[in-house]
C-alpha cells in the first residue's frame, strides 16, 4: 500500500482524519481481497497501525 497524499474526504463526510484514515487502512486490508491478508505488506510501519503511525506522522 502506498500513500502520496491524504484527500481531505473527512470533511465532506463529517469524520475525523482518524476516522477516516482507519477506514481506508481497514478497506486495503480487506481479507477477500488480500488472500486472508497474504498479499499484506509493510514498509516502516506495521500493518496492524499503519492508520495510527499516519496520523502521528501527518504532525
Amino acid at each position: 500500500m502506498a500513500t502520496t497524499r491524504i484527500i481531505p474526504m473527512h470533511i465532506n463526510k463529517g469524520k475525523t482524519i482518524a476516522q477516516c484514515l482507519k477506514a481506508r487502512v481497514e478497506y486495503v486490508k480487506n481479507p477477500d481481497k488480500t488472500d486472508g491478508g497474504e498479499l499484506i505488506s509493510s514498509y516502516a510501519c506495521s500493518p496492524e497501525t499503519a492508520d495510527q503511525e499516519f496520523l502521528i506522522a501527518q504532525n
